[in-house]
């Protein structure tokens, strides 16, 4: 046998050595969490297949360790690998034994990986041989996750074989203060909350232009600039936070913030609210609805919050649809649903499409790059909250609903159109290039979700309509 070939063989029986000690169960093992009583059968058996074959990667603290795991090469590729899994989803041990419940977004992660055959991936498979899923394994999988869909309270209204989608319909009514609402939409159109008097909250959040002011920046006191797209305030209680860079825990923080912003609405609290003492209305409304608090800033934001958690636009033709009514879309909507979902609806998922998560913009290849031009303060996104590198570039994922009338798109307002901002999403998301046909089919299906606002369609709301 010549040198070369003997080298070869060693070479190969070291590479072999590495997962045939993993196949012979010489790597750590953890004990088994066992699953609380009242939970599926599915559930139990999908527990036991996390244990078995995601712990490595997603689940902190419970890395099955093999002999080589303080190798140096080895050591970085597990974690690297543990800090991107981990990253997009996290499991416990509360998770596995069923004490806590899987969130939507993680149901739709899971569903997205499992049906597409992309987890686990190759180069963990290649060093762990007995670990991808059977197709038992993933029918039991899909099953549970369409279980777990249908006991959420988004689901109650999706007509039974819809009961397991990653998008449920939005309620047709919320039930809320309708007191406080009257009083937080007459505070969201009032110009007394800006310095000058000139701006109200509709300025940047006009009802009748799908939540927004269909610009590429908003436009705030004497006309300045602000630094990015205006988000819509049309179902945006379902956010996580607010802001493109979640800044704003819930929506009555949310409204305090550009009242007391110089580039934008230009005032100050103390001043807005002694304008308001002056409106005996107000006087009158905050005397009645905050008896033990009166008129502040507390109870202004409190108002206007409860106002835009009223602002849900359902009953789109894609509720509808979900609702029941197999008829009301057309083969290429229907189509563009499928498609979104098999591309899209591991970040935009839940009732609005999105608003779930933070996600970094230029997944596959860097958006800034193809965009061009001088990066921003406000191209860092989520890091300008955290100062974590490691959040640079992250947003918050937009709400997709009535997505057909919240133009220009993205956080820099950059793309007029909507077949374009899927083609960009494609490229630098997914590191796709999607066909015309799947362009124009996502489209149509994304046009769907135009909803209804005091029972007539966004598309045709006038401010008639609004008062």
């Amino acid at each position: 046998m010549s040198k070369l070939s003997l080298f070869l063989l060693s070479l190969l029986a070291v590479i072999l050595f590495f997962p045939l000690s993993n196949l012979f169960g010489l790597q750590g093992k953890n004990e088994a969490i066992a699953v609380i009583p009242n939970r599926s059968e599915n559930f139990a058996e999908v527990s036991r297949i996390m244990q078995d074959k995601c712990v490595d990667c997603h689940a902190p603290g419970m890395l099955r360790k093999p002999f080589y795991a303080e190798f140096p090469v080895a050591k970085q590729l597990m974690e690297q690998d543990m800090e991107q899994g981990s990253a997009r989803l996290s499991l416990s041990k509360t998770l596995f034994s069923g004490e806590e419940a899987f969130t939507p977004l993680m149901l739709a992660r899971m569903e997205h990986v499992v049906s597409n055959g992309s987890m686990p991936p190759a180069q963990y498979l290649a060093m762990h041989w007995t670990d991808s899923l059977s197709a038992d394994e993933k029918n039991t999988m899909l099953a549970w996750i369409a279980e777990e869909r249908a006991k959420l309270p988004w689901s109650r209204d999706a007509a039974a074989e819809f009961k397991g989608e990653p998008i449920p319909p939005l309620p047709l009514q919320v039930e809320l203060d309708a007191d406080k609402v009257s009083l937080g939409d007459k505070l969201f159109h009032d110009r007394l909350l800006s310095g000058d008097n000139s701006l109200n909250c509709a300025s940047c959040h006009d009802l009748t232009r799908g939540g927004t002011d269909q610009a590429k920046v908003a436009t705030g006191i004497r006309g300045q600039q602000g630094p990015i797209n205006s988000p819509t305030v049309y179902n945006a209680t379902y956010n996580l936070a607010q802001f493109w860079d979640g800044r704003a825990k819930d929506l009555q923080e949310q409204a305090a913030g550009p009242v007391a912003n110089p580039v934008e609405m230009g005032a100050h609290w103390d001043e807005v609210v002694e304008k308001l003492k002056q409106v005996p209305e107000y006087q009158e409304a905050f005397a009645k609805l905050y008896p033990a608090q009166d008129l502040n800033k507390t109870t202004v934001t409190d108002a206007i919050a409860v106002f835009e958690e009223s602002l849900v636009t359902g009953n789109s033709r894609f509720d509808q649809y979900l609702r029941g009514n197999a008829s009301i879309l057309t083969s290429d909507e229907i189509q563009g649903y499928e498609l979104f979902k098999t591309n899209c609806a591991s970040c935009h998922a839940g009732p609005t499409l999105g608003g779930l998560s933070y996600e970094k913009m230029g997944v596959k290849r860097d958006y800034f790059k193809l965009r061009g031009g001088e990066l921003t303060a406000a191209d860092n996104g989520r890091f300008n909250v955290t100062k974590q590198e490691k959040d640079r570039h992250f947003f918050k994922v937009p709400v997709l609903r009535n997505i057909e009338l919240t133009y220009p798109y993205f956080h820099d307002g950059s793309v007029a159109g909507l077949a374009d901002a899927i083609r960009i999403m494609g490229e630098v998301q997914l590191g796709k290039n999607f066909s015309n046909d799947e362009i124009v089919k996502m489209a149509a299906f994304l046009r769907t979700l135009t909803g209804e606002y005091k029972g007539k369609s966004l598309a045709r709301l006038t401010a008639e309509d609004i008062q």
